[in-house]
């Protein structure tokens, strides 16, 4: 735990995104083949946000330790995540149609958070810029 106090936020975050890409990445062959319904990808983004409580916020949802809404907070982020990878790798494979490139992926993220934390009640989660 000591190490945990000792990271900075920056390895955090570091590390959440390192963890979305090998998520992302493991799931391009699959989408590559249809085969992978989106129900599988949540699933996979579901059980990565349970274990992000061990990640303190705002990278991580430490905060939502042990809160009984923190299954429902997940199924939110679970679709809204596992949505925004199938979309980006069949936008990459030339399946889909070629979406607006987002200027900044990090604020895109923080906001699909904090939209799911509003719609099942739990604290917002306050950025640094």
């Amino acid at each position: 735990m000591l190490l945990l106090r000792n990271t900075s936020p920056m390895f955090f975050g570091a590390m959440l995104g390192l963890v979305l890409g090998i998520l992302t990445s493991a799931m391009m062959p699959a989408v590559a083949h249809a085969d992978a319904p989106l129900s599988s990808a949540t699933n996979q983004y579901v059980d990565m946000c349970m274990k992000a409580t061990d990640i303190p916020a705002p990278y991580g949802e430490g905060d939502l330790k042990e809160n009984p809404r923190l299954g429902d907070y997940c199924k939110c982020f679970g679709a809204r995540f596992a949505a925004r990878a199938i979309a980006s790798v069949a936008s990459m494979q030339g399946l889909g149609k070629a979406s607006s490139a987002q200027e900044d992926p990090e604020k895109e993220e923080q906001a699909m958070r904090n939209d799911c934390r509003k719609q099942v009640g739990l604290p917002l989660i306050q950025f640094k810029p």
